[in-house]
């Protein structure tokens, strides 16, 4: 009689334990449901506000002229060399604009300035950043976010992640606050240098990753360096993209060509009325 005893209470130690294990296999699946599910709502937030500011460009004016458009690159928001932009600069830059009363665009409000040319104001811009360095997050973005202003990061694909660029959940905190995360190629060679074959793959590839990564139609590139040649061209609109940027001074203009836009290059030492003039087309 002992020793049934002793084998029913063991067998119920066994179960309980077995009980609590399942349980606790359970609670965890469950948490990891959870957290595979976290990257992709996220990314239809992103998708349902970019869907909501196509919408609001039905308010838009047609324009008599050729539109014109500044599109700014700026690289990173820091000090020590041409492509370095000073973060009091940057933010002096951006009160310019908003004390002006200027539009900052989204790639698609951009496209649909050339295919229509109508605006959402005469005074409208497209904010560009370079390359995807941390400090357009820690330095930038803030300034941008105060002003409630739009920009797109030309960001390549090998270097998310890495030492001084953004991260994944960088760039999702961006995108949920209005900047656009566009294609900068795969590697940063370039491309003018490249075969067709490596140029296909750098433009395609990139986008074929940013459209997978964002669940977004990516619809700008911007050439590595500034370099392309003729074969560049003609790739770029293969791959599906609508427009993409050069280093080439100037506002952009359609007769530029929809793969080869001009850009206002922002450098160092630019004072607000300096700064201003580039804008303005002075």
């Amino acid at each position: 009689m002992k020793k049934t005893c002793r084998l029913m209470t063991i067998g119920l130690m066994l179960l309980l334990i077995s009980g609590c294990m399942g349980m606790k296999e359970q609670a965890e699946g469950s948490q990891q449901v959870v957290k595979e599910e976290k990257g992709p709502l996220q990314t239809k937030e992103i998708q349902q506000k970019k869907e909501t500011a196509v919408i609001e460009t039905k308010t838009w004016m047609k324009q008599k002229e050729p539109v014109e458009l500044p599109i700014l690159m700026y690289h990173s928001i820091s000090s020590g060399n041409s492509l370095r932009v000073p973060k009091s600069e940057f933010a002096s830059h951006m009160k310019w604009l908003k004390d002006n009363d200027y539009v900052t665009l989204s790639p698609e409000e951009a496209y649909r300035v050339f295919t229509t040319n109508s605006m959402p104001s005469k005074k409208s811009v497209l904010i560009t950043f370079d390359d995807g360095y941390t400090d357009n997050y820690t330095k930038a973005f803030p300034i941008l976010k105060q002003y409630g202003m739009k920009a797109t990061i030309f960001m390549i694909e090998q270097s998310i992640g890495r030492p001084n660029h953004l991260t994944d959940e960088q760039m999702d905190e961006m995108m949920a606050h209005g900047i656009s995360i566009e294609s900068h190629t795969i590697h940063h060679l370039e491309l003018n240098r490249l075969s067709k074959q490596q140029q296909e793959d750098e433009l395609k590839g990139s986008k074929t990753f940013f459209d997978q990564r964002f669940s977004q139609r990516t619809r700008m590139v911007s050439y590595p360096v500034g370099r392309y040649n003729e074969e560049t061209l003609k790739l770029a609109k293969e791959a599906g993209y609508q427009m993409a940027v050069t280093t080439e001074p100037g506002h952009a203009k359609k007769e530029q060509g929809m793969m080869s836009l001009h850009r206002v290059r922002i450098s160092p030492g630019l004072s607000p009325e300096s700064f201003g003039r580039l804008v303005e087309g002075k």
